[in-house]
């Protein structure tokens, strides 16, 4: 199957407006570029040796969205309209960048499952965050499990926000 790629430039600072956007008018499956480099936070509970050199981040990102190449080209034209509309509402409250779109094709690889290869184990204060796939690493096997199977549909654990609950609920749950 072939996909039609749209490749907005944006800003860092948007992404997350333009993204939420972009989902409000049904489109899924968004991928982020930028060269925010990660914090040391964020580091500290990942099991990587060697972190990508990214160059400096410059403020600017790119969002991408794919459709089915086997859409109609009126079915295109009216998502893509509906992709312009809510950028210029983005522009009354924030400033997304200059959005332009640029379009390429790409074949239907295993990217439904490639992003598992970059989902190591990590932790949140005692507790391991493990996909379903990996195995628990000797050092953690002490720590408290949650293993989640995150497909499409649900987060990886990383988000500031789930890590927030997470805390809480080591906070609050207790055994028995």
């Amino acid at each position: 199957m072939k996909w039609k790629k749209y490749t907005m430039d944006t800003r860092t600072d948007a992404v997350d407006l333009l993204s939420a956007s972009l989902d409000e008018i049904g489109i899924e499956g968004i991928q982020i570029e930028d060269n925010v480099p990660l914090t040391e936070e964020e580091t500290k509970g990942m099991f990587i040796d060697i972190l990508p050199e990214l160059p400096p981040d410059d403020g600017t990102a790119k969002v991408s969205f794919f459709l089915d190449a086997d859409l109609g080209p009126e079915e295109i034209a009216m998502t893509l309209s509906k992709v312009h509309d809510a950028v210029e509402e983005l522009r009354m409250f924030a400033d997304p960048g200059p959005c332009t779109i640029e379009e390429s094709e790409t074949e239907d690889k295993d990217w439904i499952n490639n992003w598992k290869q970059y989902f190591k184990p990590f932790t949140v204060d005692d507790i391991l965050i493990k996909p379903t796939w990996e195995e628990i690493p000797e050092e953690h096997k002490d720590k408290l499990l949650i293993q989640i199977d995150p497909g499409t549909a649900f987060g990886t654990g990383l988000h500031e926000t789930t890590q927030l609950c997470i805390r809480q609920i080591r906070e609050y749950v207790k055994p028995g």
